[in-house]
């Protein structure tokens, strides 16, 4: 399939594959290439969703019945997104299991914890660990002036989320990367991969990894295009 194919599958048949294999994989994201992603660590449907357009139950529900597969795991990388995706486990014919990871970075560790071989309660739970793992910054910006989590924001302002919680804001990127990094310091983190958005070039992504490289010389610092809406950079510290 094509990357682009992966996530134009809304008007895709409704119909229950025969299982070929015991485990399947269906996760939530936007962005061609974070759809890549998922598609290349083995998931069977990626369906388009996020912070501004959350899948239905049943929308998840047609892409479980449609991955060939006895069990399958269900990422919903949102917060809002997992309890459509547990609404989905007494409706299907195949036997679900929610991940409940609330950003994509913890459905991409997930993912990569996956023994195709395993237990299923070993895998279950080796997901779990992955997932808990990392912690996920994502940058994005003020659509409107407002005061939140004791911040006072101003329209256009760069927003930075820590695990969901506002981190901080600025209408400077690159001091806001700065105070991002010494938190980060404080995590005894070995992995960070910087995901660029839609609207970010590969350079300007390059010189917010090469800031964390900078300030955390420890740690092995990475880019990979996204290609999201609304987030100029979701960052995954692992």
């Amino acid at each position: 399939k094509q990357h682009s194919e992966i996530l134009e599958d809304a008007e895709e048949e409704w119909r229950v594959a025969p299982a070929e294999k015991q485990y399947g994989f269906v996760a939530v994201c936007a962005g061609d290439g974070l759809a890549a992603v998922f598609a290349d660590l083995g998931c069977d449907g990626v369906i388009n969703g996020g912070q501004t357009m959350n899948p239905s139950t049943e929308d998840i529900l047609k892409k479980i019945e449609n991955t060939p597969a006895k069990v399958v795991y269900v990422l919903p990388n949102n917060k809002n997104i997992i309890m459509a995706a547990e609404q989905c486990a007494p409706l299907a014919t195949k036997k679900v299991i929610v991940i409940p990871t609330r950003t994509v970075p913890q459905g991409i560790a997930a993912m990569l914890a996956v023994d195709p071989d395993a237990e299923e309660e070993m895998n279950t739970n080796e997901m779990l660990q992955a997932m808990e793992q990392v912690k996920t910054i994502q940058i994005t910006y003020a659509a409107r002036d407002s005061a939140f989590g004791g911040f006072d924001i101003a329209e256009h302002d760069y927003l930075a989320l820590f695990d969901d919680a506002l981190f901080g804001t600025s209408k400077n990127l690159s001091e806001l990367i700065s105070q991002l990094t010494d938190r980060v310091l404080q995590e005894d983190a070995q992995f960070i991969t910087v995901y660029y958005g839609e609207n970010v070039s590969e350079q300007d992504a390059q010189g917010v990894a090469d800031q964390f490289s900078a300030a955390c010389p420890q740690v092995e610092v990475s880019i990979l295009k996204g290609g999201q809406p609304v987030y100029y950079y979701m960052i995954s510290v692992e």
